[in-house]
């Protein structure tokens, strides 16, 4: 029997955008936009904080990761029997939140959105499990660049766009919008055949099922959990503490918002791509050392603006495009690390594992380090977060030797 043609790149790349892009654009609208639509109608500011515990069901996604590895309509496919279906119950559940205005029920609007949070970050499970499964490894930076990327369009359409159309449309309008463009977006998926994993392997596709916890004791992923997360942790706080260090400085949101979307987010989508070439040409490990020289530089750099106390705009555009091209830079890394270790029968719970435990460590150590700046100031913050930073790069760096050494009598062996 003649063998069906292989997928070009093209096409698995363009079927991935559609994917991404389609968790992208309204989250980017809940995250981006609402916020500032819920201020505007007279909320509080502690409803609108309660926006971003939306944040929590991708935190907690690897909870049912493995039951989405296992569970699938043999004649849809692995991935496809959760991909296009929940994809359309996220627009179901747009449709939904149009009914409730958030001046008018705000609780019926925020449970759906939780429950539409719940419904995307399930789909991320099967989306990155898709990725890892047909991606060859030369291929994973460009993948991981297309969902990069997807955040800062999400962030530029669904933040930007949309809350520029808000007040043309109003609520029920765009929010029926953007269940057709979700429903759009998941037609690729339900026309095209799904693609065969590159491990295929049907005798072990069965016995072979494990947990994220069996996941996390394999010898390979503990040696590569702080080579994955010592070094972007810190890097993420800097990054989250340096717009409230711009307010400080006299900016004021309208201008930092310009400065986001004129300057920031293309820099950071720009920056995306051109990391994926960059990975592409010189490796893992040649590319977290330029990372981490930049965000301990960047650190010195706060510390020395902190002290004068005054920024100039163009400078402002130049420190938050750099720290949107670092975040764009650090997920291409990090997702391509991520599938490098999880390829296999049980990918989707292995990226799922890997991506919350990216996602919670800086997420829990916020706090903390808010408490730090307050105690110390911006100036004192960042000489403390310079530091970590370099002692989270003193330990990827350990860990990555220890990695090399590991994995060299195998190859050896393998090559004998």
């Amino acid at each position: 029997m003649k063998n069906a043609a292989k997928p070009s790149k093209v096409f698995k790349l363009s079927l991935l955008a559609s994917m991404y892009l389609c968790q992208a654009i309204p989250l980017g609208y809940v995250f981006g936009c609402l916020p500032v639509i819920l201020r505007e109608q007279g909320v509080n500011l502690k409803a609108v904080g309660a926006v971003f515990a939306l944040h929590l069901p991708w935190a907690l996604k690897f909870l049912c990761a493995s039951w989405v590895d296992r569970k699938y309509i043999p004649a849809l496919g692995r991935r496809k029997s959760w991909i296009f279906p929940l994809q359309w119950i996220g627009a179901a559940f747009l449709v939904g939140v149009s009914c409730y205005p958030p001046d008018k029920d705000f609780a019926l609007m925020y449970g759906l959105l939780m429950l539409l949070s719940c419904v995307m970050a399930t789909n991320d499970i099967a989306v990155d499990g898709y990725a890892t499964d047909i991606l060859e490894e030369d291929e994973r930076p460009w993948g991981n660049s297309i969902q990069s990327a997807a955040r800062f369009v999400g962030l530029m359409l669904g933040g930007g766009v949309m809350l520029y159309m808000n007040s043309n449309f109003g609520w029920q309008n765009l929010c029926l919008f953007l269940a057709a463009v979700v429903f759009a977006l998941s037609l690729p998926v339900f026309f095209h055949r799904e693609i065969a994993p590159l491990i295929n392997n049907p005798e072990n596709w069965n016995s072979r099922r494990e947990g994220g916890w069996a996941f996390l004791k394999r010898p390979e992923v503990l040696r590569v959990l702080p080579i994955l997360i010592a070094p972007t942790a810190f890097a993420f706080t800097s990054v989250q503490m340096r717009t409230p260090l711009l307010i400080d400085m006299g900016f004021d949101s309208r201008s930092i918002g310009a400065i986001l979307m004129h300057y920031a987010y293309p820099s950071g989508l720009a920056g995306t791509f051109l990391s994926g070439w960059f990975l592409h040409r010189v490796g893992g490990r040649a590319f977290l050392r330029v990372f981490c020289t930049t965000v301990i530089l960047l650190a010195a750099y706060t510390v020395f603006i902190a002290q004068s106390g005054t920024i100039p705009y163009w400078q402002a555009a130049l420190l938050l495009s750099v720290d949107n091209v670092l975040v764009g830079a650090v997920m291409v890394w990090s997702y391509t690390l991520m599938m490098k270790v999880s390829a296999g029968q049980n990918s989707g719970t292995g990226f799922a594992v890997l991506s919350s435990l990216f996602i919670i460590v800086p997420m829990t150590a916020s706090p903390l380090f808010g408490h730090i700046g307050d105690l110390l100031g911006m100036k004192g913050l960042y000489i403390v977060l310079g530091l970590l930073c370099s002692g989270g790069f003193m330990v990827a760096e350990i860990a990555g030797h220890r990695e090399r050494k590991a994995v060299a009598p195998r190859v050896t062996g393998d090559s004998v």
